[in-house]
């Protein structure tokens, strides 16, 4: 018996370090597959067969690890939008109330477009069919814009568990598939610019758009996909309930910056998991403007999608005589810069920087950013308060929740006047903020492991028992009449009514008797 128990455990201990994983990350956007390389590499690093469909590719990858690239089924999502597309916004946008509502949906409505796109190229492209006849022990596939992949895993028949991974707080269609709470009344959905505790308009908009997102996913992205895949392969997929048939979802939240929220065993958080803590070069002319800052530097950056470039000259001039006023040196990601910088005043325009290198820096006091979870998980974990100037999807929610934690002050890009954006560094550059943001990176950094090991321990932990070990909540395969208690509820007011009317009933019956018996004395 000894020996048997012995020889299990090496089985199952060499199934793990050898495991063969397929990820299928379908987004064109760079930012995103930034926070899932790490895993990928580290796995492969532990031994794993990695076979990853990707739009990023390594540029040189191991020998464990095989690359089935997306490139050429569409364009990537790296420096490309055009800040012109944030001007003159809809008067639709500025409606009290529904406002609000309207430029959450514009800002996800893009998704259900890119997904489709993808989606009918990728169900006939020739390297990821190859890769989907081959056997895995575990997928990792993106939870975000679309199911597509799903689907493709049910054609080929490839039943191994399934963990996603999110690279923003989870979306609400996210909910269902393990079965955690999304309670409107106090989670903010996704794309919000309120934190909590909300104000009761904010609880109706936040409501609304909980519900609207969820069915505008399944029928603008879901049930499209399922047609396009359906129609091609000639066979039936129920993808509504393959999304059910994940066994684990990782975020990239972690609740010092992203605020608490109820969790159960399936659902981890890996916040930061992208951050490589071991210190980089960075370049010489930007090391001697640092050294050389008196009253330390601020740096300015919106991010790997965002052309900073193309900000209007209006809106550049605004920004330009903001930081100038400040007595601070300013390194700004900028494209078209000099290939060692652009300098004029105190600010230095430079194509590209290290900015986690650059948060960490001593010098560094302060970070002026557009509120992507990458960067602002760089500046909490540097201890760096922020400006956040939010433009679309998770990034209004993003500032929202870092402006509740006291780790940032949030400027409308809409409405954006030299006096609002020197209002904001003027605050962010306090003594009070700066504290507060060495405090919050002091528990943001204060785990039992660090978010990576996290990652690749539940990774592993699900090929060693996939979905024997259950890791969701029953309410994944409720009603949602039963989860929300409207049967409950319908039968408690049934029970209510019917009481009253026997009441009703009774009185009447005695009140008539009781005239009947006076009338009859009467005569």
């Amino acid at each position: 018996m000894r020996a048997l128990t012995i020889i299990f455990a090496f089985v199952a201990l060499h199934h793990v370090q050898s495991a063969k994983i397929l990820g299928l990350f379908p987004h064109t956007g760079k930012s995103h597959h930034m926070v899932f390389e790490p895993l990928l590499k580290q796995l492969a690093e532990r031994g794993h067969q990695m076979t990853v469909a990707s739009f990023f590719p390594l540029k040189s990858p191991p020998s464990n690890y095989t690359d089935v690239s997306f490139e050429g089924i569409a364009g990537i999502g790296v420096e490309t939008l055009d800040m012109s597309w944030f001007e003159n916004p809809s008067l639709v946008f500025q409606l009290p109330f529904v406002g609000e509502i309207f430029k959450q949906f514009a800002g996800f409505q893009p998704l259900a477009g890119m997904a489709l796109n993808v989606c009918g190229k990728a169900i006939d492209w020739p390297p990821l069919v190859e890769a989907l006849k081959g056997d895995y022990d575990i997928v990792i596939v993106e939870n975000f814009s679309s199911d597509c992949m799903l689907g493709l895993l049910h054609v080929y028949g490839i039943k191994a568990p399934i963990v996603a991974l999110s690279s923003s707080n989870a979306v609400p269609w996210a909910a269902e598939r393990i079965g955690f709470v999304d309670n409107p009344a106090y989670l903010p959905v996704l794309s919000a610019s309120w934190a909590t505790p909300m104000t009761y308009v904010e609880r109706v908009q936040n409501t609304f758009m909980n519900l609207f997102l969820k069915y505008w996913f399944h029928f603008d992205v879901q049930e499209k996909e399922k047609s396009l895949i359906e129609k091609h392969y000639g066979l039936k997929v129920p993808l509504e309930d393959l999304a059910k048939n994940i066994t684990l979802l990782m975020v990239n939240t972690f609740h010092p910056l992203n605020g608490v929220r109820p969790s159960l065993p399936g659902l981890i958080e890996v916040g930061g998991m992208h951050l490589d803590n071991t210190r980089k070069h960075i370049p010489g002319y930007m090391e001697r403007f640092l050294n050389e800052s008196e009253h330390g530097v601020v740096i300015f950056s919106f991010g790997s999608l965002i052309k900073t470039a193309t900000i209007p000259k209006y809106k550049e001039e605004i920004i330009t005589r903001a930081l100038s006023k400040l007595k601070q040196r300013v390194i700004w990601k900028y494209e078209n810069s000099a290939e060692e910088g652009t300098l004029t005043g105190n600010i230095l325009r430079v194509r590209w920087l290290p900015q986690y290198e650059l948060l960490r820096h001593k010098k560094v006091v302060a970070f002026l950013a557009h509120g992507g979870l990458l960067g602002m998980t760089e500046a909490v974990s540097a201890g760096k308060p922020m400006v956040v100037v939010p433009f679309f999807g998770d990034q209004p929610s993003n500032g929202a929740a870092a402006e509740a934690a006291g780790l940032a002050k949030v400027v409308s890009y809409y409405d954006l006047t030299e006096e609002s954006l020197s209002s904001a560094l003027e605050k962010v550059l306090s003594a009070e903020m700066r504290l507060q943001a060495r405090l919050l990176s002091n528990i943001w950094n204060d785990r039992q492991t660090p978010p990576l090991e996290t990652a690749v321990y539940w990774v592993e932990r699900v090929i060693r028992w996939g979905p024997a070990a259950k890791l969701h909540s029953p309410a994944r395969d409720m009603p949602f009449y039963q989860l929300a208690l409207l049967d409950v509820a319908a039968a408690f007011i049934a029970f209510v009514i019917t009481i009253v009317v026997i009441i009703w009933f009774i009185l009447m019956r005695v009140s008539r008797l009781i005239v009947k018996e006076r009338k009859q004395k009467l005569h």
